[in-house]
C-alpha cells in the first residue's frame, strides 16, 4: 500500500527548491464537462492499469505459480490490456476537456506526477500519450502520433503500518478463523487486513493472467478476500495523523493549487494537474471527502476535482469514474451540493491537513 501524500510531502518539498512559485475501451461513456465555460481548473487522481502480480508482496510460499516469469511484462508491470486501458484514460480526458484545454500541448499546461513505480510511471506516459496526441505542426516523425511530455517522480519511501493497537487487534480477532484457514493454505503468517490486502492482488492477478486457483480459495475467494481486502483501507487511516499522511498532504496540494490559480486567473497557465496512482489512493481520498462506498477501484478508475467558477463563487466538483458503464459520476460531499463552494470545501477536509513537521522534515 503506498501513501500519495506521504510522497507528495517530499515532492513539494522539492518542487519548492526547483521551481519558481481501441479495444472495449473504446466504449466506455465520455461525458463533456458541464458548464465548460466556468472550468478553471482539474486535477486527476488514477490508478494505473491491468498488471501482472508482483512477486516480492503479493505470492505466498504454497503459490502454485510462484516461478511463473509472467513474459514478456514481468512481474508487477501493465499488461497489453492495462496500457490499452491508461491511454483510454487519455483519450477520454481529450474528449471531455477538449474546449478547456484547447488542441495544443504546451508545457505550462499540465503537471504530471506518479509515484515510483514501473507501472504508474508507464500509464502516466500513456495517458499523457492519449491526452496529448501532437498536432500536424508539432509531429516531430512522420505518422507517429505521440509527443514526449515530461513529468516528475521521487524515490519510494516506505510507511510505518499501524496496526498493533488494541482496538485493531479486536478487530483483527474477528477474523482469526479465516486468517488461520488462509495461513494454513499459502503458508504466510496472516495477522493482518494487510496481509490479506497483499494476497488478494497475488490472486486477482493470476486469475487475470487466465491461471486456475487453487481448490482451497473456493471458500474465500473472492468474496471473503475482497472484504478484508477493503478493511485495510480504513486500516490505513485510523488516526488523525495516519489520515494526514494518507491524504492530507495531497488535499492541501489541490487547495494550494486552487488558490494560486485564482490569484492568477488572468493568465492561461496550469488547467490540469494529473497524479498516476494506486487503488488505496483513490479509496483513501473517497474516504476522506466522506463519499466512499466500500469497494476496490476498478483498474484505470480516476476521481476529478474540477473547480469552477459560478456566479462569482469558486467551488469544486468532483466526479468518479470505476469504468462500471455509466461515465463519470457527479458525487457530493456531506453537508454540502455537488457544487461544494471552496471555503466549505476546505472546511470538510480542513481536519486532514497536516502541519509543516508532519513529515519529519522542518
Amino acid at each position: 500500500m503506498f501513501s500519495l501524500s506521504l510522497w507528495l510531502c517530499f515532492f513539494s518539498i522539492f518542487v519548492a527548491t526547483t521551481y519558481p512559485k481501441t479495444s472495449h475501451d473504446a466504449e466506455w461513456k465520455v461525458s463533456i464537462v458541464d458548464n465548460e465555460e466556468t472550468l478553471i481548473l482539474t486535477h486527476v487522481l488514477f490508478r494505473h492499469g491491468n498488471r501482472t502480480a508482483d512477486r516480492h508482496t503479493e505470492l505466498y510460499p504454497k503459490d502454485p505459480y510462484l516461478h511463473e516469469t509472467y513474459h514478456p511484462y514481468g512481474h508487477g508491470q501493465l499488461t497489453n490490456a492495462g496500457k490499452r486501458k491508461e491511454f483510454s484514460i487519455g483519450t477520454s480526458l481529450r474528449k471531455r476537456y477538449k474546449g478547456f484545454l484547447g488542441d495544443q500541448y504546451y508545457p505550462e499546461i499540465i503537471e504530471a506526477i506518479t509515484t515510483d513505480y514501473n507501472r504508474t510511471k508507464m500509464s502516466l506516459q500513456l495517458v499523457l500519450a492519449g491526452l496529448f496526441p501532437p498536432e500536424r505542426e508539432t509531429m516531430w516523425e512522420e505518422n507517429l502520433y505521440w509527443q514526449p511530455v515530461p513529468y516528475n517522480y521521487l524515490p519510494k519511501h516506505q510507511d510505518k503500518e499501524v496496526s498493533a493497537s488494541a482496538k485493531m487487534q479486536a478487530e483483527f480477532n474477528k477474523h482469526k478463523e479465516v486468517f488461520d484457514y488462509i495461513s494454513e493454505h499459502t503458508g504466510l503468517s496472516v495477522t493482518r487486513f494487510f496481509d490479506v490486502y497483499n494476497l488478494y492482488f497475488g490472486i486477482s492477478t493470476e486469475e487475470e493472467w487466465g491461471f486456475i486457483l487453487p481448490n482451497w480459495t473456493t471458500s474465500v475467494w473472492p468474496e471473503a478476500l475482497t472484504s478484508l481486502a477493503i478493511r485495510d483501507y480504513f486500516v490505513s487511516m485510523a488516526t488523525a495523523d495516519m489520515r494526514k499522511m494518507a491524504t492530507g498532504y495531497f488535499l492541501n496540494k489541490i487547495i494550494d493549487d486552487t488558490k494560486t490559480k485564482i490569484l492568477s486567473s488572468q493568465k492561461p497557465g496550469r488547467k490540469i494537474h494529473l497524479y498516476s496512482a494506486h487503488e488505496n489512493n483513490i479509496a483513501e481520498l473517497l474516504i476522506s471527502l466522506g463519499i466512499f462506498e466500500p469497494h476496490v477501484p476498478n483498474y484505470g478508475a480516476y476521481v476529478l476535482l474540477e473547480i469552477h467558477r459560478i456566479d462569482n463563487i469558486y467551488g469544486v466538483k468532483i466526479f468518479y469514474e470505476n469504468h462500471t458503464g455509466d461515465g463519470p459520476q457527479l458525487l457530493k460531499m456531506p453537508n454540502c451540493n455537488s457544487f461544494c463552494p471552496l471555503d466549505i470545501f476546505i472546511t470538510q477536509v480542513q481536519e486532514y491537513i497536516p502541519s509543516e513537521n508532519l513529515c519529519g522534515i522542518s
